[in-house]
């Protein structure tokens, strides 16, 4: 059974919603969500825990520009309407990456492998022609290739890529991307191509010589190295 399943909620402790019919209601009569409708870009990738690499996820990002050197991007465990928010991702430029401290490095990674790899795809409508996405694909691919990531999960995920508990819990945990073929879990590859109705290997083949980013800049994807960093959970607590 997914750990995430409903679970009873006792109403008169304090519920924050009295339902979606009325949620709803809100939304088409009273609130605004600006910030929400300049999201303008949805793509599709795998992040793994640095700290402990057989952990992998398939994540949905939904992401709003900045300007020129910066994107955000909300993080889902999945393309449906009852998706869990489980993180963020902050892009940047590797203009603006390169002015970042050697020490502040250490929590971004590239997204040059990714992008050549065929491993973050554009999150398409059903019925769109393959054909299409890719040539849709091809221009944000061209810039986000040479783009660097800090992405903070919020909301566990177990091996099923389901949310490990009812609520979040825990602090946020530091994600990477991939570097290199050897590290992926094809097995999750598979999962996230059957869930998309896509194949990773077309994606990578339309993008040799196509998509090639610059080299990777100096301090970023230091896990790969060994060199890993994570909140504690309890750093609060004095040591005896």
């Amino acid at each position: 059974m997914p750990s995430d399943a409903p679970k009873h909620v006792d109403t008169s402790k304090g519920q924050t919603s009295s339902g979606a019919a009325v949620m709803a209601q809100a939304v088409s009569y009273l609130e605004s969500f600006q910030p929400l409708s300049h999201i303008c870009e949805a793509w599709c990738g795998i992040h793994v825990k640095p700290d402990d690499p057989a952990k992998q996820n398939i994540a949905y990002h939904y992401c709003s520009m900045i300007d020129e050197d910066r994107r955000q991007c909300l993080i889902y465990d999945r393309n449906a309407p009852n998706a869990k928010l489980i993180g963020v991702e902050y892009i940047i430029s590797e203009k603006l990456f390169m002015t970042l401290p050697m020490d502040e490095r250490k929590f971004w990674h590239s997204h040059k492998y990714e992008c050549e790899s065929g491993l973050l795809v554009q999150i398409s409508k059903a019925g769109v022609p393959e054909m299409v996405v890719a040539a849709a694909e091809k221009a944000p691919l061209e810039i986000l290739v040479n783009t660097y990531g800090k992405t903070w999960q919020l909301w566990p995920l177990d091996e099923h890529g389901c949310c490990s508990s009812h609520v979040p819990m825990g602090p946020p945990q530091l994600l990477m991307s991939f570097t290199a073929d050897h590290q992926v879990h094809q097995a999750k590859v598979a999962e996230r191509d059957k869930e998309m109705n896509i194949s990773t290997a077309t994606k990578r083949k339309e993008r040799e010589g196509v998509i090639v980013g610059h080299p990777v800049a100096p301090g970023a994807d230091q896990w790969c190295s060994g060199k890993v960093w994570q909140i504690c959970a309890n750093c609060h607590q004095k040591k005896h």
